[in-house]
């Protein structure tokens, strides 16, 4: 007995339950960002109505797009990604409200200032873009400093992909910058510096965010296991090595290095299709709200094939050329790169995030995705047979060259098509947000 009465006492374990990490203002600035990221796309549909002078052929409406809606979403997604997958505390609202906001403003007085047909220098325009720059690095901020405080496991590799990108787009825009000030140097070398810009920017910033989000979104969204896939690893690898490769090849003049970068970047480009297929193959499959669940997953593992398309037709040109100036054609990656690609995500992850994120409560949510699940297989059909609609009648180099009429009747159909579907997603997306019950 005495023996027991010397054993020293067991520790007295704190039963209540702890706090968990308060997300609700990072949730509903995220969203917010959203809806700023569905008015770029709106923006760019309605800017295919100006006379082309003024949306400089194509340029705007792209811009419109890549700059403003894929940025915008990026600059709103990416920092809460990163927290909720490194169970991490979220950014301050100061400071991921700034990179949401300068990101926003910047993609905006670009546009409105080579829009306005203002003469080069434009320092509107050059002003935007550095604003834009400065709204990469608060992403960057907003992404890296929480990890501080994070007790998940690490995510390297992604984290390092989405680093590399954030650097990419800065030093993309930073380019533009320094062209629309009016640089003597910059301006000099623009013919080179803007297939650097072109590269960095859409591949090693949209596409590299985007494939490195995929490997754990599209498990997420297609019901499979979120597991590590070697193709998964090859394609982010290959999409941060490929782009500035490309770039740094037209900057020095090299036609070996930008070879060598373009055919890495159409081999990460076919590694997310890889992985794609593996991920469908996983899916167990939903048994409820299926319209919902069939429109999402099927806009995230469709628009990996897209990125492939785009990767190639903008590739082989370097490939056969070298770095040369005339290697870089903006319409024929129109089609796969905005809208197959870069738009196909962002109304899939709309889709998807909108019922998740958004204001309201289960019952709303539920609501928003019967909602958004309304024709999903004729939408998600349209959008795609549209997308191939427009790229093949945008190609104008062998071995696909089409009469100028058959093109043209091919464009129509397809920019049709695409416009019906965009304009459904977002009359959708704004029946949600007016849902009150």
């Amino acid at each position: 007995m005495r023996s027991a009465e010397r054993r020293p006492g067991l520790p007295v374990l704190d039963t209540a339950p702890r706090p968990g990490i308060d997300r609700s203002r990072d949730r509903r600035l995220t969203f917010g960002g959203l809806v700023v990221a569905g008015g770029f796309l709106a923006a760019a549909l309605a800017s295919l109505l100006l006379p082309e002078s003024v949306r400089l052929g194509w340029w705007l409406p792209l811009h419109l797009a890549l700059a403003g809606a894929a940025g915008t979403a990026i600059a709103a997604m990416l920092p809460f990604f990163v927290a909720a997958l490194r169970v991490a505390p979220p950014a301050p609202v100061t400071l991921h409200g700034s990179a949401i906001g300068l990101v926003a403003l910047g993609a905006g007085l670009a546009a409105a200032g080579r829009a306005s047909g203002a003469t080069m220098p434009d320092p509107v325009a050059a002003t935007g873009a550095a604003l834009y720059v400065g709204g990469a690095a608060a992403t960057a901020l907003s992404a890296g400093l929480p990890l501080r405080h994070a007790v998940g496991p690490r995510r390297p590799a992604t984290e390092a992909a989405y680093g590399l990108a954030l650097l990419n787009v800065a030093i993309g825009a930073s380019l533009a910058s320094l062209y629309l000030a009016g640089t003597p140097a910059a301006t000099a070398a623009w013919p080179q510096l803007r297939v650097a810009h072109a590269w960095l920017n859409a591949f090693g910033f949209v596409g590299l965010v985007v494939a490195g989000t995929l490997v754990h979104f599209a498990p997420t969204v297609a019901g499979a296991r979120i597991r590590r896939r070697r193709s998964g690893d090859l394609a982010v690898a290959a999409l941060a090595v490929g782009p500035v490769a490309v770039a740094g090849g037209f900057w020095a003049g090299s036609d070996l290095v930008a070879r060598l970068g373009a055919t890495t970047t159409v081999l990460g480009a076919a590694a997310i299709v890889v992985h794609a297929f593996h991920v469908r193959g996983d899916a167990a499959g939903w048994t409820t709200e299926a319209a919902w669940h069939r429109f999402t997953a099927g806009s995230l593992l469709a628009a990996p094939a897209w990125l492939l398309v785009a990767a190639a037709v903008a590739g082989l040109p370097v490939i056969v050329e070298g770095a040369q100036p005339a290697a870089w054609r903006l319409e024929p990656v129109l089609g796969p790169l905005v809208a197959g690609f870069v738009v196909q995500v962002l109304l899939g992850a709309l889709a998807h995030l909108v019922p998740a994120i958004g204001p309201g409560g289960a019952e709303r949510h539920g609501r928003a995705r019967r909602i958004l699940g309304r024709d999903a297989t004729l939408r998600l059909a349209a959008w795609n047979v549209g997308t191939a609609l427009v790229t093949v009648g945008l190609l104008t180099s062998p071995p696909i060259r089409l009469p100028a009429e058959v093109a043209t009747a091919m464009l129509a159909a397809g920019a049709a098509l695409l416009a019906t579907s965009l304009a459904a997603a977002l009359v959708l997306l704004g029946l949600c947000l007016r849902d009150r019950g």
